[in-house]
């Protein structure tokens, strides 16, 4: 038990919470917990969800990693989502009227997930106000996502999308100078596009003096030029 609730400690619907609160509450409720790590021999091609299934559950990863992922009928498949130790998933789902994923999960390295009914997750927010305070965060955070996804949907062109990014990036580092969080490799799947095409955009874009990059460090050279783009 010990050692689920240092776990658990980690996942932002139970924020606030003191180890004997969180220890109450885990008692107090129906889990269940699916342990990919027993088949750690083909783990990556573990399946947690797929696209179509019924969602009745709030998922909660404990150890391990999992893949969001869309599975086109051209075979092209793209990493929507990586959710590590502390991530939650099936929140939204399973409490809309149309409950079925969206997408497909796998477990990209070994995993174990904590799963809590729709039932106990309406009496665990009851119970604990702190808990439900956590939860409407998650959702309106979730909806500022879908946002986002949906601003970046908008844009037709390849440097339309990398503008917004940096654009969106500069606005949480504050400074022209900056770190990209994520590789490139990852940079293209969130845009949905190739790598050798975005690379290809940002060497443009580099001889076009809007920006200056090194690896992960970019600087963006023309802030002006780069907010027009997006006009």
């Amino acid at each position: 038990m010990d050692n689920l609730v240092n776990n658990l400690k980690h996942c932002i619907l139970f924020k606030g919470l003191t180890s004997l609160e969180l220890q109450n509450l885990i008692i107090s409720i129906n889990y269940s917990i699916s342990d990919n790590s027993k088949n750690s021999d083909d783990y990556h091609t573990s399946i947690v969800a797929l696209e179509g299934d019924i969602c009745d559950s709030l998922g909660i990863v404990i150890e391990g990693e999992l893949e969001v992922q869309k599975h086109y009928a051209s075979g092209k498949i793209v990493t929507l989502a990586k959710l590590n130790k502390g991530k939650i998933f099936g929140e939204a789902i399973a409490f809309s009227e149309t409950n079925i994923y969206p997408a497909t999960i796998i477990s990209s390295i070994c995993s174990t997930i904590l799963y809590i009914s729709k039932k106990d997750v309406i009496s665990m927010c009851s119970s604990y106000p702190i808990v439900l305070n956590n939860f409407m965060q998650l959702l309106s955070s979730k909806i500022l996502l879908l946002n986002r996804k949906i601003k970046e949907l908008s844009f037709e062109t390849l440097r339309q999308k990398i503008s917004n990014y940096l654009l969106s990036q500069y606005e949480v580092q504050k400074n022209l100078d900056l770190v990209l969080p994520i590789s490139r490799k990852n940079l293209a799947e969130h845009l949905g596009v190739q790598r050798p095409s975005l690379s290809r955009e940002l060497v443009n874009m580099k001889n076009d003096g809007l920006i200056d990059f090194n690896k992960n460090l970019f600087q963006i050279k023309d802030l002006s030029g780069i907010e027009d783009i997006l006009i």
